[in-house]
């Protein structure tokens, strides 16, 4: 058997789940939306995003892709070890989340200094 598996989830490793995943599946939609209307040049605000942030259409939706798979693999592994209620991945897991989530804000932030008005 082993470590970790079976071993009584806390409750920080349920709130954790539970406030990531749904937060995480909004902003996989919404980010899978800005990666179609780029690759499908729709009109508006996030079809024409990436020239605001002086990108190429490719450059700025792999960018979007990423971020958008990143979150649902993150959302797979969190239910998987939920489920399992295996701990020591779980913790690895959001841990891992945690990360993401220090260098997407670091990204954003970087790409809001490039953020060029059109207008």
């Amino acid at each position: 058997m082993e470590i970790g598996i079976n071993k009584k989830l806390k409750s920080y490793h349920w709130i954790g789940s539970i406030l990531t995943i749904p937060i995480f599946g909004i902003f996989a939609g919404f980010y899978g939306w800005i990666y179609y209307s780029t690759i499908s040049d729709r009109n508006g605000s996030w079809g024409n995003m990436h020239s605001y942030y002086d990108l190429t259409k490719g450059q700025f939706s792999s960018i979007r892709l990423f971020i958008s798979l990143t979150l649902i693999g993150l959302i797979i592994l969190q239910l998987k070890y939920l489920i399992k209620k295996n701990v020591n991945r779980l913790n690895k897991t959001l841990m891992i989340t945690l990360i993401f989530i220090g260098i997407w804000m670091i990204g954003e932030i970087f790409l809001q200094t490039k953020f060029i008005g059109k207008g």
